[in-house]
């Protein structure tokens, strides 16, 4: 995640008023511990906002986020030979993360039994999704917990900034040991179908930031946005980092989690609880 400066952005959605209520893959999703921020030019994410995270590694680093206790979440291009899920991490070069308000345990790595990708993927292009498999499912503790899924509800339409969180490559050109957060800026999917020359359309997000930008290593994490529900703030994923330029300095396209809603939800369900 390219960096170039940091300004603070507090901006939360309520839902309520006559809105029903809003239906999730996993309902014990979304919380975190402590205050979340949202940063225009990205900056260190807090250490124990971000539960959900998952760091994908194998022959590639990737992203991805919990949605159940037996699935991740991730990019198609993400994809790989005998890949390792690591939840609970935060910083890449220590084995307990600490700060002024704490420690986290140490990141658990978990195989990959299945890497179920769309059927109907084409690379960097369309249906970049992917859904993994966890060889075991996953004890929820309050470092490690789902991200919210909504099935009944797209907070698309009524969200101007998004969130992004990757140890992508930053400004200076290497993959981040520590996790990283930047607020980007919806746009209109014209802008980035001109500026890929590629089809936009409802299955993607376009969207960006003049100082901040994903990059490699970002791939498949989420994009969330966090709404103030009955029982508090929850965050909810509405994407996933697909692909942008290749130096990293343009707008980027998102898969759209929403639209793929159904599709994530038929491969999931059979397995919750297991």
């Amino acid at each position: 995640m390219r960096i170039v400066a940091a300004i603070s952005l507090l901006s939360w959605a309520n839902i309520g008023n006559g809105q029903p209520p809003i239906s999730f893959l996993e309902s014990n999703c979304g919380y975190a511990n402590g205050p979340q921020y949202r940063i225009i030019g990205g900056e260190t994410a807090n250490m124990f906002g971000n539960p959900w995270m998952a760091l994908i590694l194998s022959g590639i680093v990737c992203g991805g986020s919990l949605i159940t206790n037996r699935f991740v979440l991730t990019a198609g291009h993400c994809t790989s030979k005998n890949p390792i899920v690591y939840l609970g991490e935060f910083d890449r070069s220590t084995v307990t993360d600490c700060s002024t308000k704490g420690c986290i345990p140490q990141a658990i790595g978990i195989p990959v039994e299945d890497q179920i990708r769309h059927p109907n993927y084409v690379e960097l292009d369309r249906n970049d999704i992917a859904l993994f498999r966890l060889r075991w499912p996953v004890q929820y503790t309050d470092f490690i917990r789902p991200i919210c899924l909504p099935l009944n509800y797209d907070p698309l339409p009524h969200t101007q900034y998004l969130t992004v969180t990757g140890w992508g490559a930053t400004e200076y050109g290497s993959e981040s040991n520590v996790l990283k957060i930047a607020t980007l800026t919806q746009a209109d999917r014209t802008y980035c179908s001109k500026l890929y020359k590629h089809k936009v359309d409802m299955s993607h997000i376009c969207a960006g930031d003049r100082d901040s930008h994903v990059c490699r290593g970002d791939s498949g994490g989420p994009v969330s946005v966090t709404f103030s529900l009955d029982r508090g703030l929850r965050t909810m994923q509405v994407g996933l980092v697909s692909y942008g330029d290749s130096k990293c300095k343009q707008w980027s396209v998102f898969t759209n989690v929403i639209y793929y809603t159904k599709w994530i939800e038929n491969i999931v369900r059979p397995w919750q609880g297991y």
